[in-house]
């Protein structure tokens, strides 16, 4: 694996029973903080829609290295002295990189006008 190509997380976590709330706002402050951190394309904290216990992120970054500085960086280790961890049941994290990006005629031709406004 190209260790300097973009990389892509999927990270799941599964919120003790009664603990969601809890996590979702710890969560949602390691959002805010990561979003700053140089290399993070992209951030995003989402629930599931049939288990509410169920909380993903989805991330890209601009490289496996920043994504790892990110690992060892001030935002998580906030996290984790929080106590926020310790309200987890179940982890999962897949890293990834992209191979196709399925992007719609409509929409890459959209984004190569949108400084003229023409389509």
């Amino acid at each position: 694996m190209n260790t300097s190509l973009p990389l892509t997380i999927v990270a799941i976590a599964t919120a003790l029973p009664g603990k969601e709330k809890t996590l979702r706002a710890a969560q949602e402050k390691l959002v805010a903080e990561t979003v700053k951190e140089p290399g993070c394309i992209r951030y995003e904290l989402h629930q599931s829609l049939e288990d509410e216990h169920v909380l993903v992120f989805v991330e890209s970054w601009t490289s496996e290295s920043a994504w790892r500085a990110h690992m060892e960086g001030t935002a998580i280790k906030q996290f984790h002295a929080s106590g926020a961890g310790d309200l987890i049941q179940d982890f999962s994290l897949i890293r990834m990189n992209l191979l196709a990006d399925g992007k719609s005629e409509a929409e890459s031709h959209s984004a190569l006008h949108q400084d003229t406004g023409r389509f």
